[in-house]
């Protein structure tokens, strides 16, 4: 514990402990542990009877046992272990009345804890198997990418949490109990230099094992430099993670400058919010709603304000409905009104649509290993009711059934240098009102391989189009693409830093003509990566240029300070 910045305890680590596993406790919450407190009368006798800890296995240099207090004393090199947990420590001592382990440290080695994979550190540990409460003192440790240190964490169940008011009560009953620990005086980062590049500086953190973490109005600091006090709680184990700013340019709509990041409302739900105003005078904005209903399904309200640019209007397009996610299966129905979706035209061209859905239902299996090509398989489909914007087609809700497959191959096998890639994806649209359909097929396959210190990627591209839609936003049509990636390495920057340059190309071959180009600078920071690109779209004859921020350990979570793919960015809300 000699680093100021000292590995970190997650939220795996209230899991670790609540599954029967010892935690250690200060005196301020010795009464948690006492026989007869009011913890335990409240545990009542059935519930201790299930609580039993398993079986516990001391080992150690010297181990003591008394008959008459019920007391183990081991010391030196003590290995404590149940089925659930493997804790070293250079003392321990263990009442096997009471079901209470205590460990300590001493000057030269902390007590550890491995479970699951993963390993913590403390200075003195103690837990109650019984009531489920206890705190590790000065706890640090690593889970996934985040590293966290701090001060003293108590591990409790969520219902006595709720009681002593540090979470919010929920508004459904559970199915089964929940555990959570508060921690306090915390510093969090994903850089595990001992002075990070980054950190979150937080009084209290809020940990809900394999959910979330919540920061409290956490101070973000790059290096040493004070960067702003985020005014909500960040929360870390979502799909969106914190608070980001917004800076972006547009050939129509000028500069854009904004903010976007969720906000905690504890058992009323999950909310994130953006806003953001380009000097063409329009603003847009997000609303996003989501409640978890019960385990994997969620209701959900989203409402976005986007400019369209094919016909000139900003306005507010809502979509809510429900939501099932749970061992790979997706299942929903939501509706949508004015919704925003690109689609290219037969020019290659592409054309942006206001949508309505009246409703959809889709279902979306797992994904299935097909271990003959290395690959995996999923099956789809869909109904609903539609309408778009296109004044080519009707004013009434057109019904339309799809189905398909799509497969996806990455193989651990290769050919030499070559590394494949490859998939497809099949389906097959119906619309029973039209009498028409249309079947779409997209295949795909690469390589990736290197020359030296030169990175490189090849791939082949096309869709085949059998038939045709009524509507225009879901029509498609035949196209056949070759592309080409290549990356080398620059020749300056400190031993933990990456310089880099790409160039990246995609070619027509229906139309023998480049169609795009993008030309790219990575900068990678040990920890966090940033990207200068600038995009030449040729088959609708844009220029695009920007750069991309990213913490290296959540990359999905990208911060872009310019143009990017205005299509995914209507479809998805994220400015």
């Amino acid at each position: 514990m000699e680093h100021k910045y000292r590995k970190a305890l997650t939220a795996a680590l209230a899991l670790l402990f609540c599954a029967a596993s010892p935690v250690a406790l200060v005196p301020s919450y010795a009464e948690d542990l006492a026989p007869g407190s009011a913890a335990e009368k409240d545990a009542g006798a059935a519930e201790k009877q299930e609580m039993k800890s398993s079986e516990v296995t001391i080992d150690a240099d010297t181990v003591n046992y008394s008959e008459k207090t019920g007391i183990a004393t081991a010391d030196g090199n003590v290995r404590i272990r149940n089925s659930e947990i493997y804790l070293t420590a250079p003392y321990v001592e263990y009442d096997s009345q009471n079901n209470v382990a205590d460990a300590y440290s001493d000057h030269r080695e902390n007590v550890v804890i491995i479970s699951g994979g993963n390993t913590y550190t403390g200075k003195h540990l103690k837990y109650n198997m019984t009531t489920k409460r206890g705190v590790l003192t000065q706890a640090s440790g690593k889970s996934g990418a985040l590293y966290m240190s701090g001060g003293n964490v108590r591990v409790m169940p969520i219902e006595d949490a709720e009681k002593m008011g540090i979470v919010r009560r929920a508004k459904r009953k559970r199915a089964v109990s929940e555990d959570v620990a508060e921690w306090r005086n915390v510093t969090a980062t994903t850089c595990n230099f001992p002075e990070p590049h980054y950190r979150l500086v937080s009084r209290k953190v809020i940990i809900y094992p394999g959910k979330k973490t919540v920061l409290k109005n956490p101070k973000i600091y790059l290096g040493k430099t004070l960067l702003m006090t985020y005014p909500f709680d960040y929360i870390v184990g979502k799909k969106n993670e914190g608070l980001a700013p917004i800076i972006r340019y547009d050939s129509t709509k000028g500069g854009g400058f904004g903010i976007k990041g969720p906000i905690d409302i504890g058992k009323f739900g999950e909310l994130d919010i953006a806003g953001i105003y380009w000097t063409q005078d329009i603003w847009e904005a997000k609303v996003d709603y989501s409640y978890e209903i019960t385990d994997g399904l969620t209701l959900f309200g989203r409402s976005l304000r986007l400019y369209n640019d094919d016909t000139d209007e900003t306005v507010w397009r809502p979509s809510w409905g429900l939501s099932y996610e749970k061992n790979g299966w997706e299942a929903g129905v939501w509706w949508a009104e004015r919704e925003i979706i690109g689609n290219d035209d037969d020019t290659g061209s592409t054309d942006d649509y206001d949508v309505w859905r009246k409703p959809e239902i889709y279902l979306n299996t797992p994904w299935f290993d097909e271990n003959l090509t290395g690959g995996r398989i999923r099956l789809f489909g869909s109904w609903g009711k539609y309408k778009d914007d296109s004044r080519y087609t009707s004013d009434e809700f057109t019904e339309r059934y799809v189905y398909g497959a799509a497969y996806s191959g990455r193989p651990k096998w290769s050919l030499g240098i070559f590394k494949p890639f490859y998939g497809a994806r099949y389906a097959a649209y119906e619309y029973p009102d039209d009498d028409a359909s249309q079947k779409v097929t997209n295949a795909w396959f690469g390589f990736r391989y290197k020359l030296g210190s030169v990175s490189l990627s090849s791939a082949y591209r096309r869709r085949w189009v059998d038939g045709r839609s009524p509507m225009r936003w879901d029509r498609y049509y035949d196209n056949e693409y070759f592309m080409q990636t290549i990356s080398f390495p620059l020749p300056f920057g400190r031993s933990w830093e990456k310089w880099s340059f790409s160039i990246s190309g995609q070619y027509d071959l229906k139309k023998d003509d480049i169609y795009s180009l993008r030309y790219t600078l990575t900068y990678d920071r040990h920890c966090m990566t940033w990207r200068l690109w600038y995009h030449d779209d040729r088959h609708d004859d844009e220029k695009k240029v920007g750069l991309t921020f990213f913490i290296d350990a959540y990359p999905e979570y990208k911060i872009n300070l310019g143009g990017g793919s205005s299509n995914d960015r209507k479809k998805s809300g994220d400015f």
